[in-house]
């Protein structure tokens, strides 16, 4: 079974003097959206989850951040915390799974920042080790993709002929997306990754 996972970040921003803001060291890049979706071994999708987290480091949301998800602080008012969405998360990783589900990502950055949103809240104690599937890096190979390093989703969405409803840079249908290109590129051989938080400084 595999839960192929995205999430969208908020991060730090002086409103005062619109300029770039001090991100807080411990976690730069604040998870506000989390999106995935199940994957049984047939690579037929059973469930999803797709949930927006009030934001508690960075307090409104970056005009960049707006700009590309289309959401305002006004999406976010009466939803959960990260710890309250990331228990139901965690829920649904173990709904119906005999066996620990592979995680899915497109390429590396959300598992670093579920690393540092898990560890800024004190639900994990490090180190951890994550194993993970790399799509991003599998359908670069697959698609001899080689126009100055790995290729986005939307490309590689595109040059799959996969139908969308062209709504990107949110958690749940970047998810799906992912899960759609997933499902051609995979090959029979699992192409597990490695995050050790050991190596990350």
């Amino acid at each position: 079974m595999y839960i192929v996972l995205d999430f969208e970040f908020n991060q730090s921003y002086n409103f005062i003097n619109n300029t770039k803001g001090e991100p807080n060291p411990k976690c730069r890049f604040e998870i506000i959206q989390i999106g995935a979706v199940k994957l049984d071994n047939n690579l037929k999708i059973t469930d999803s989850f797709n949930e927006l987290i009030k934001p508690q480091i960075y307090k409104d949301i970056h005009p960049h951040v707006q700009k590309i998800t289309g959401f305002s602080i006004n999406n976010f008012i009466g939803c959960n915390s990260f710890i309250d969405v990331y228990a139901k998360f965690s829920n649904f990783i173990a709904k119906d799974s005999k066996t620990s589900p592979i995680l899915c990502t497109w390429g590396n950055s959300d598992i670093r920042a579920l690393y540092r949103n898990l560890t800024y809240y004190n639900i994990v104690t490090p180190p951890i080790i994550i194993k993970y599937i790399d799509i991003q890096n599998i359908a670069t190979k697959y698609l001899n993709y080689n126009k100055g390093g790995a290729i986005g989703l939307k490309n590689a969405v595109d040059m799959l002929n996969i139908k969308t409803n062209e709504l990107y840079h949110n958690a749940y249908y970047d998810a799906l997306y992912s899960a759609e290109v997933f499902k051609i590129v995979k090959s029979d051989k699992e192409q597990l990754k490695i995050f050790n938080s050991k190596r990350i400084k």
